[in-house]
């Protein structure tokens, strides 16, 4: 998938209102936010970030399913992890090191 321009800051300022704009009107389009060419976030509009929070949600929980299928819990910290993965506050690559190193520690 190719990546669209990256708006700078005073470039997506002056295009706010009219970004904004278009999501109101159902557009799905993301729109990167950066410096130099190099985006450093990105702006969806609310229905594609809670489609996307949904999606980690479901994830969650399945994994959570299928430990419990095999008679196991998960631990606090993981519940804790997962949690904070679920709401988009750490990606599973922050996630899964953070477990790691959990374990490798007790």
């Amino acid at each position: 998938m190719a990546r669209q321009e990256v708006l700078g800051v005073a470039e997506a300022r002056r295009q706010l209102p009219d970004l904004l704009a278009g999501f109101s009107r159902g557009s799905a389009d993301s729109v990167y936010l950066g410096a130099h060419r190099k985006a450093v976030g990105v702006l969806v509009p609310v229905r594609v970030y809670d489609e996307l929070r949904g999606e980690r949600e479901h994830a969650v929980e399945d994994a959570v399913g299928s430990l419990r299928a095999e008679g196991l819990e998960p631990s606090s910290v993981a519940t804790e992890l997962a949690g904070l993965f679920a709401s988009g506050r750490i990606t599973a690559g922050q996630m899964e090191a953070m477990l790691l190193a959990y374990h490798r520690a007790a």
